[in-house]
């Protein structure tokens, strides 16, 4: 690449390596012991060049000395953010520092009527208890961002700007919409009336507009503070990072809003990726895909935790350190190590498994910079249809998405996601092949739009189930508001617990699906108010409009539930054959639709079943054709390739372990009996199972000779030139390897 062309960037703009270093314990077993000194120490053994730390902890004691503010913890014995920052000067470490934290017991203790309560008037808490328990003295109690405690917060931030942190981070800054957790305390319904002549409502009405303006208050209210903390920042010392946690798979995924709402005032995304030991592999690279969507492409770090699960004093297998923060890698973000100060003394066995992934990011980092994501597969993730269809079930909506989404990267297909600030600018569209509206409820007249006039420019879209039925609020428009993109008009839904595709005539989406019935729905894991789960056997009742093409239709069952096996669980056999379109196919001036009437996205999430993966792959390819980078590898070998100038840049990561998720429970039943074993049996990666043979095709501009090799080991690797493509053999793959495809100079 030409260096002298990229223009000069800030150092958090550029590839950085991160140790966050958690004191997080409510009687300091550790700070007196522990200097800031020792913390860069740390971090620079470990080849991290960013230290994140607490200026304020939960309880509202400061790691610093001087505050005007914050007591000094009572066990500190030195200075430790000033050690910190003083030892990172001199070793090229930036700190960074955790304040803002909406958790304060000390401030709550003085002001407790600066605390969120929610509409029972109960103290909204950060930390978890039992759901039963009773009488519960807060923790950490949430300090409301509508009171007094948001000047509080700019008096941290001048406290640790005057120190010389290189950033500030907003850590657990939480205001939630949901009614459990969202605040009823009277600085917010003083706000509230004043600026709308109303009270809060207290029920989740979300037909009434006033529940779902004050669903959107919320969120506006986190965005005003993110941008007066911003500004206020920025009047200080521009070049400082300022920084959020929005953690995009925890708290029902809201947090993806604030960020796609105050993308310009967040220089830095921090994806809390806590989740990640009970989610699929490949969890963190989603996030960051996720969160770089609702950013704008901002720089995204994420977070690996040292621990299992969330027996924080010990340290989880090295293997899934390194596969977690270089899945951080693969999804063109930030690694970031996450230890606590207790794991830290107990256990400090596996700090190595980090060190060598930061090694191999250190050498990566001329590869990751500026480099864009290989553009394919663009998923338009809806945080209203979310919001205003999922309401209380949000994953009715997102598990359709994940579905598309983990179907195609087993498939090693590029894939990416688009939120709806982006796909409300129709060039952003045009970089992608095919786009996929999986289940996109609600839809803004504008991006109707976009996507009306990207199909008639010759581009392809997969839409599922209720896609453009409802405007951004989910306010009925009683047809589909791309009825003549798909092809089809609304008729009405068959809500029907079970259902069946049947497959019509000869087509490309049918290819190696080998049933002639294929199954709809799947039974519920709670079995205590249905037998199946919400909505997923339904379809839309549709007719063709013009001269849509039918490719399979809708088979009615013959009842609510199958006799076989565990009567009342199974599902039924097949009643009936309609007419009713399953699949249809539609041509718009130059481009191409495929819709489903029901929602195939969630069955593949939910079952995992090859026939929803086949069709899911089959359409995307019939609709997109071959992707740029092709690769022959089992589905356990995740791939994310990039380009950057006239390179082609390739992640090739194993996730070929020992089985994880061990055991799922399957509910009650009346006259229940207990299990014969636990179904919380969740294990970490241990090993890795060496995958042979792995083909890799990138296609190349013509005319030059090409270099291929792995920048993480040197390694030069011959190939073959076939039909546009370079053909590389990978012999063997280990955990992860990295090959760069670059015109010989």
């Amino acid at each position: 690449m030409d260096e002298s062309s990229t223009p000069s960037k800030n150092w958090f703009e550029k590839p950085v390596r991160v140790l966050q270093f958690n004191i997080e314990d409510r009687h300091g077993t550790v700070v007196s012991s522990l200097s800031g000194r020792e913390l860069v120490d740390l971090a620079k053994k470990i080849g991290a060049n960013v230290l994140v730390i607490f200026a304020r902890d939960p309880w509202g004691r400061a790691f610093y000395r001087g505050s005007s503010i914050n007591p000094v913890h009572q066990k500190l014995r030195g200075d430790l953010v000033r050690e910190a920052i003083e030892a990172g000067r001199r070793n090229g470490v930036k700190v960074v520092v955790m304040i803002g934290h909406t958790a304060n017991k000390y401030m709550y203790r003085l002001h407790s009527d600066w605390a969120q309560v929610n509409y029972r008037g109960e103290t909204i808490l950060l930390e978890h208890v039992p759901y039963n328990e009773e009488n519960y003295d807060p923790e950490w109690p949430q300090m409301c961002l509508n009171s007094p405690f948001i000047d509080f917060i700019e008096k941290e931030i001048s406290e640790v700007m005057k120190l010389g942190v290189d950033g500030v981070f907003l850590d657990s800054f939480r205001y939630q919409p949901d009614l459990e957790r969202a605040c009823y305390c009277k600085w917010c319904q003083e706000k509230f009336m004043k600026e709308h002549g109303y009270e809060m409502p207290r029920e989740p009405k979300w037909n009434d507009s006033r529940w779902r303006e004050l669903w959107k208050w919320r969120y506006k209210v986190v965005v005003e503070k993110l941008k007066r903390l911003y500004e206020y920042t920025k009047k200080i010392s521009p070049n400082t990072l300022f920084m959020y946690n929005s953690h995009p798979g925890g708290w029902a995924g809201r947090t993806n809003k604030v960020v796609e709402m105050a993308r310009d005032y967040i220089d830095v995304v921090f994806a809390e990726c806590s989740e990640a030991d009970h989610q699929p592999p490949g969890f963190i690279t989603e996030m960051v895909k996720l969160t770089k969507a609702m950013n704008g492409g901002k720089p995204v770090w994420a977070s690996r935790n040292y621990f299992h699960l969330y027996r924080t004093v010990s340290s989880t297998t090295p293997l899934a350190i390194r596969q977690g923060l270089r899945e951080a890698i693969l999804g063109g973000g930030s690694p970031w190590l996450l230890v606590f100060s207790i794991s830290y003394r107990q256990d400090p066995s596996v700090l190595e498994a980090a060190k060598k992934v930061f090694e191999e990011h250190k050498k990566l980092e001329e590869y990751l910079d500026g480099a864009e994501p290989l553009h394919h597969v663009g998923i338009i993730v809806s945080n209203n249809t979310r919001d205003f269809y999922g309401r209380d079930h949000p994953e009715d909506y997102v598990d359709e998405i994940r579905g598309f989404y983990y179907a195609l990267v087993h498939n090693h297909i590029p894939v990416e996601f688009i939120s709806e600030k982006d796909a409300a600018n129709p060039m952003f569209l045009k970089k992608y092949r095919v786009l996929v509206l999986a289940n996109t409820v609600c839809m803004s007249d504008k991006v109707l739009s976009n996507i009306r006039e990207y199909v008639a420019s010759g581009g392809r879209i997969i839409a599922t189930y209720l896609a453009s039925t409802c405007n951004e609020e989910c306010i009925e428009r009683y047809d589909f508001g791309l009825r003549d993109v798909l092809g089809v008009e609304e008729k009405g839904l068959l809500k029907q617990p079970w259902s069946y595709v049947i497959p019509g005539d000869k087509h490309p989406v049918f290819n190696n699906v080998d049933k002639k019935l294929i199954l709809w729905g799947d039974m519920s894991y709670d079995f205590t108010g249905s037998r199946t789960a919400r909505s997923i056997g339904w379809h839309v009742l549709v007719e063709t409009i013009g001269d849509a093409r039918v490719l399979a239709t809708i088979g009615i069952p013959g009842g609510e539930w199958g006799y076989e096996y565990t009567l009342g669980r199974s599902p039924p056999p097949l009643g009936i054959e309609t007419k009713g379109p399953a699949i249809v196919e539609n041509k718009y001036g130059v481009g191409l639709s495929v819709y489903y009437s029901g929602q195939l996205g969630r069955h593949y999430w939910r079952t995992g079943l090859p026939e929803y993966m086949k069709l899911i792959v089959n359409t995307i390819k019939y609709l997109g054709g071959e992707p740029n980078v092709v690769v022959d590898a089992p589905e356990t070998v995740a791939v994310e390739a990039f380009t950057q100038g006239n390179r082609v840049i390739v992640h090739l990561l194993n996730h070929t372990y020992n089985q994880r998720i061990m055991a799922i429970g399957i509910g009650r039943t009346k006259q229940p009996i207990p299990p014969y074993s636990s179904n919380e049996a969740v294990h970490p990666p241990r090993e890795v199972v060496p995958v042979s043979n792995v083909v890799v095709k990138a296609k190349v501009k013509g005319g030059y000779e090409y270099r291929v090799y792995s920048p993480l080991t040197g390694k030069e690797y011959s190939y073959d030139f076939k039909n546009g493509y370079v053909v590389v053999k990978v012999e063997s793959l280990g955990e992860y390897e990295v090959l760069v495809f670059e015109p010989k100079r």
